[in-house]
Parts: structure tokens; C-alpha cells; sequence
């Protein structure tokens, strides 16, 4: 039964992070503070949504991510993430707008000193919108991660190398294209300070 009450939840979650993505700013921080409260059952299951941006001339990013986790042992938790991301470039005639929506599946291995992580990522929604066309919707992709993350030497302070494959098939696009299956092989170093 918990583990029913705890799947509703998710999904009532998730429809409260698709609404909060239009609203303002302090409206997803009020329902980020409203979600944790009413998940915060135990510590085993955690909840968070974040928005980062960025915003210069003729450049605007906006990236939305909710994050849930559940812990199943000491050593071994599930990360569900949704990611919705939306940009634009702005140079009069040539402008562009970008949209995807992306799933993710981490499972975390914790052996204290290190994390080890498996991922499994699709996005099937990834558009481009210019004024010369229609949207054009880009192929689905799926990608799978090898995550490598390493705490530093101050506790904020987390280092994490990642190895992803990424593939396309052309037949998830809108647009007829040269190719029918593209890879992608990535290799990301990632330095990040929680504040």
C-alpha cells in the first residue's frame, strides 16, 4: 500500500512540475516547499524541482528539473528525473526556437568514498521552431550514462566524469533525413560547489 501511495504521489508531482513550469519564479518555489512537506514521510523517498537560466543578448535558456529519489538501501537508491528545456536565439531573420522534454532513470550504487551511477535518458519531444519553416521535430534519442561522481575536499565540492552513448533513429522525425541511425559517444567531466 505505501509503495501505491508513494507512485500517486510521484505522479501527482510530476502534474504540479508540468503546471509550475509556466508559472513564475516564486510560484515554483511555493510549490517546491509545498511538494517536500508533503513528501517528507521518511527519509528514504526526497523530492526536488530546480530552474536554471540564462539570459544575454539574443540568448535567452531556461531549464526546469524535477528530481525524485528513492532510497531503497544505505548503498543503493533510484533517481527519476523529468528535465523540460526551452531556448531562444534571437538574430532578427534567423531567430530559432528550441524545445525538449527529456525522462531519465539513475540508479545510484554508494560505497561511501565514490557513487557509480546508471542512466537511461529519452527524449522524444525535441522541436526547433524558425520563421523560414515549420516546427521541425528532431528524431527521439535515447541515451545510456555511466556515472563516476567523487566528493572533494570540501563537502559541497563533487566531481563526476560521465561516459554516455547517445542514438537517433530517423524514422522519429518529422523531416526526411539522410541517415537512418546516428551515435553519439560523449565523455563529460563535470566540477560542481552547492551553494
Amino acid at each position: 500500500m505505501r509503495k501505491l501511495s508513494q507512485a500517486l504521489l510521484m505522479l501527482s508531482a510530476l502534474q504540479c512540475a508540468w503546471l509550475s513550469m509556466f508559472a513564475s519564479a516564486s510560484a515554483i518555489e511555493d510549490a517546491e516547499q509545498w511538494l517536500k512537506e508533503y513528501v517528507s514521510l521518511d527519509d528514504t523517498f526526497s523530492l526536488a524541482l530546480s530552474k536554471n537560466k540564462i539570459k544575454f543578448k539574443g540568448c535567452k535558456q531556461k531549464q526546469y528539473q524535477l528530481v525524485l529519489n528513492q532510497k531503497f538501501t544505505k548503498a543503493f537508491n533510484v533517481e527519476a528525473i523529468v528535465h523540460y528545456n526551452k531556448g531562444l536565439l534571437d538574430y532578427g531573420v534567423l531567430a530559432q526556437r528550441v524545445k525538449s522534454h527529456e525522462f531519465e532513470v539513475v540508479t545510484w550504487w554508494d560505497k561511501g568514498s565514490y557513487r557509480v551511477g546508471l542512466s537511461h535518458k529519452v527524449r522524444p519531444e525535441h522541436e526547433i521552431s524558425i520563421p523560414v519553416a515549420e516546427v521541425i521535430q528532431l528524431p527521439t534519442s535515447t541515451t545510456a550514462s555511466l556515472y563516476f561522481e567523487v566528493p572533494l575536499m570540501e563537502d559541497k565540492h563533487t566531481l563526476t566524469v560521465a561516459a554516455s552513448r547517445e542514438s537517433w533513429k530517423s524514422d522519429s522525425a518529422s523531416i526526411q533525413l539522410p541517415w537512418n541511425e546516428a551515435h553519439d559517444n560523449q565523455v563529460k567531466l563535470q566540477y560542481a560547489i552547492a551553494f
